[in-house]
């Protein structure tokens, strides 16, 4: 039986066989490769010898998890970010030996968006690099501003800016919110964005539910024929008060059936942000080595049009199984496995 690997950071690695991965389903992967007839052997980069093609990995086999010394498989599929110069390393030799899908995933926000924009203007919010002349700039140009860390995950750190009316502005930061003149405001947020890489991106009018603005998590992967698909989309509607949408930060899954019934035309806006998802990452796909799994942000503003705010490419997945969408959260870790079973008939 051929074997798949799934790169995992360590606290996974240690916590295989007592259940404690935190918000990988690693069972899922299981199931998956149950059904698919290939063995999933679990890895870490702190744990393996690419210049050999061995590591030291975890085996599921008839229910149970066994470590022990084996060959590198053909096919990884990348769960980890490499978080040492060792790690790193390793991860560049793998790559070397081993077909690794999504090796490299996490880019700069505004790469991404710079790659976006000839193709996709209509579909981008204005966005720049941060600093005080551009802040300064596109406080004068538009009414909501968003501040984001180039490489943040979950929410973290980003800061929302927006026009009161009378000249003064209020700054939303976690945990914090303060409302005063443009000139405060502006400091405030520089005080935190100096610190590391920030963009700047214009505050989209986003559609709401029960007053609560929501954009929406939309899983796109190859599966085992090789090609796209949109595995699933999923709703994330923001908490009471807050300027983010996601569940780390109190946010809600919600299925999408509900949400776009406040919209004009529901299933319009539903196929919409399905096309414009699959169009930019096919899109991206290209440019980017050997991406295969990826989870993108779409903003909806109250008319339905969809807009591109971020991609993630260590996509979470939890969204769909906290909105109850049992199948799609099961088929957003099958369809890796399906996909690496693929690349392992291509590769002979």
């Amino acid at each position: 039986m051929k074997s798949i690997g799934i790169l995992v950071d360590d606290r996974v690695f240690r916590n295989l066989r007592k259940k404690r991965t935190g918000t990988e389903r690693i069972p899922l992967y299981n199931k998956a490769a149950s059904a698919c007839g290939v063995k999933p052997v679990y890895l870490s980069l702190n744990h393996m010898n690419p210049g050999q093609g061995t590591a030291y990995g975890w085996t599921y086999a008839r229910g149970k998890y066994v470590y022990g010394k084996v060959r590198i498989p053909r096919a990884i599929h990348n769960r980890t970010f490499p978080s040492s110069g060792r790690s790193r390393k390793n991860l560049s030799r793998l790559s070397r030996i081993s077909y690794v899908f999504n090796g490299c995933n996490r880019y700069s926000k505004y790469r991404i968006h710079k790659m976006l924009k000839s193709a996709f203007s209509a579909n981008l919010p204005r966005t720049a690099n941060y600093s005080k002349s551009n802040l300064k700039r596109m406080m004068k140009k538009f009414d909501s501003l968003y501040v984001k860390p180039q490489k943040g995950s979950v929410g973290d750190g980003i800061m929302k800016l927006s026009r009161s009316g009378n000249g003064r502005w209020v700054a939303q930061l976690p945990g914090r919110k303060h409302a005063g003149t443009k000139e405060s405001a502006r400091k405030i947020v520089h005080q935190k964005a100096k610190r590391k890489p920030y963009l700047i991106q214009e505050g989209i009018a986003l559609a709401k539910y029960k007053g609560k603005p929501f954009d929406i998590r939309v899983s796109v992967q190859r599966s085992g024929d090789g090609n796209w698909h949109v595995t699933g989309i999923v709703g994330k509607v923001a908490r009471k008060g807050s300027h983010v949408t996601n569940l780390a930060r109190g946010g809600k899954a919600k299925k999408c059936t509900s949400l776009f019934r406040s919209l004009p035309h529901p299933q319009s806006a539903s196929d919409s942000v399905k096309q414009l998802s699959l169009r930019i990452t096919k899109f991206l796909s290209k440019r980017l080595h050997r991406l295969a799994d990826v989870g993108l942000d779409i903003g909806v503003n109250r008319k339905g049009k969809p807009y591109f705010i971020e991609l993630n490419c260590r996509d979470q997945r939890y969204s769909f199984m906290k909105a109850g969408m049992g199948s799609t959260f099961y088929d957003s870790y099958a369809n890796p496995v399906r996909y690496g079973k693929y690349v392992l008939k291509r590769r002979g």
